[in-house]
């Protein structure tokens, strides 16, 4: 079977978004109004540099504060260009700030796309609505990505810094469970900021257990500072949330922009530091996120428990049914799974195939918008009949499951243990 093509080429006409972007003229610098000043024909350290003065525009400030620095001392940039249009004007990426090596932080991190116009690159960061507006066109993206893009945006202005503004919130469900095996338990060390004392507090420590990471929800698989031989991870979900998974070793292989299932293998506790930073004893550097904005932890419901805060960073404890569980202390916080919406599973069964497509409808027609491996859990939110497919064991349906992220995969891979659909009708 054909591979997931990771640029999908379209033609369509520009749209107006483009004049809301942040143009830069990446050789020379921004005027004091904002306005680029024309420089000559970019090429990819242009490029870099264009998405990287992007970074510090609109986040530098807060990865500073975060950082616990001085606003006044400049912030390392990191840009990793993932995938090229043909003609090369259009490119997909990541861009982090990395973290002081003093400090113990995880990254802020973000997905980019980037048009060359002219002389210059329009840039475009992850929770935008220029973003939003940018993945309705760009060719270098799935069609999966495009739907979940344009129609995610964080709160691109609100980046909070004291803890009156972002941990007096009330309890909320979030769809989303806790990083490892369902009905395992591990450890915590209490709710914190990204690098500790700053605010809000969208960060949990866990340890214990197996040691083996998983999805907090389905969604799509990024990886940053991928010099390291362990980059730093973000799952995008379909529901408006992104999961951050810092210091982890023994990853997937799965690639940049594949689907992953709730509870999918994605490392194993460690003190990896690819972005920078500090790291004391195994552990996972769980964030949690809404397009570009930390997002507290604070009356989340996240794994069954809701979280509450303490005196102090890495203080607090997670609450269910009456029973509160403190950091390192009284019995492990057991996973419930994501509280919320929940769908039925399935477990694919590729035969001698080393993957199966995942296609944008229930046809083999439709495009192909991600892999899926043997063994892989996928949670099923409705099906469809379709196209006829025969499986690994001349087992032949037209049935089609329909994944959350949007994603169909014929059930002639899938076993859920019986032969009927396990999910209503899309």
């Amino acid at each position: 079977m054909d591979r997931f093509p990771l640029a999908r080429r379209s033609r369509r006409p520009a749209a107006r978004w483009a004049a809301a972007w942040l143009t830069v003229a990446v050789v020379a610098a921004l005027t004091p109004g904002g306005a680029a000043v024309a420089g000559p024909a970019p090429d990819d350290g242009q490029l870099r540099q264009a998405v990287a003065t992007s970074l510090v525009v609109q986040h530098g400030a807060r990865a500073s504060a975060a950082y616990g620095q001085r606003a006044s001392v400049p912030v390392e940039t990191m840009v990793e260009p993932k995938r090229y249009a043909a003609g090369r004007n259009w490119v997909f990426g990541g861009g982090v700030i990395r973290v002081p090596s003093h400090v113990e932080a995880a990254p802020v991190a973000v997905l980019f796309l980037a048009k060359r116009v002219g002389g210059a690159w329009r840039v475009a960061l992850e929770g935008t609505p220029e973003f939003a507006d940018a993945a309705r066109e760009a060719p270098v993206l799935s069609t999966a990505e495009r739907q979940l893009f344009s129609r995610l945006t964080g709160n691109a202005t609100s980046n909070p810094t004291s803890r009156a503004s972002t941990d007096t919130v009330t309890s909320a469900a979030t769809g989303l469970a806790l990083p490892w095996q369902s009905g395992q338990g591990w450890a915590h060390w209490g709710v914190h900021g990204d690098s500790g004392e700053s605010y809000p507090y969208n960060s949990i420590d866990f340890y214990g257990g197996d040691g083996n990471v998983r999805a907090s929800r389905g969604g799509y698989l990024y990886r940053f500072c991928t010099n390291a031989r362990w980059p730093y991870i973000k799952v995008v979900h379909d529901n408006g949330y992104s999961t951050g998974y810092y210091h982890i070793s023994g990853q997937t292989t799965k690639g940049d922009g594949a689907a992953v299932a709730t509870g999918e293998y994605l490392g194993r506790i460690d003190v990896q530091l690819p972005c920078g930073g500090r790291a004391n004893g195994d552990h996972v550097h769980w964030t949690l996120w809404q397009g570009n904005t930390a997002v507290s932890v604070v009356g989340k419901t996240i794994g069954g428990w809701t979280w509450y805060a303490g005196s102090a960073a890495y203080q607090g404890y997670a609450e269910r049914n009456g029973q509160r569980v403190y950091r390192n202390y009284c019995c492990p916080i057991v996973n419930y799974g994501s509280g919320g919406t929940t769908y039925p599973t399935g477990v694919v069964e590729t035969g001698t195939l080393d993957y199966v497509n995942v296609r944008s409808g229930p046809g083999l027609d439709s495009p192909i918008t991600g892999s899926a491996y043997d063994g892989d859990v996928v949670e099923i939110v409705c099906t469809a009949l379709g196209d006829y497919v025969t499986g690994p064991w001349d087992n032949r349906t037209n049935l089609w499951n329909r994944m959350p992220g949007g994603g169909y995969i014929s059930d002639a891979y899938v076993d859920t243990g019986t032969n009927d659909p396990v999910a209503p009708t899309c």
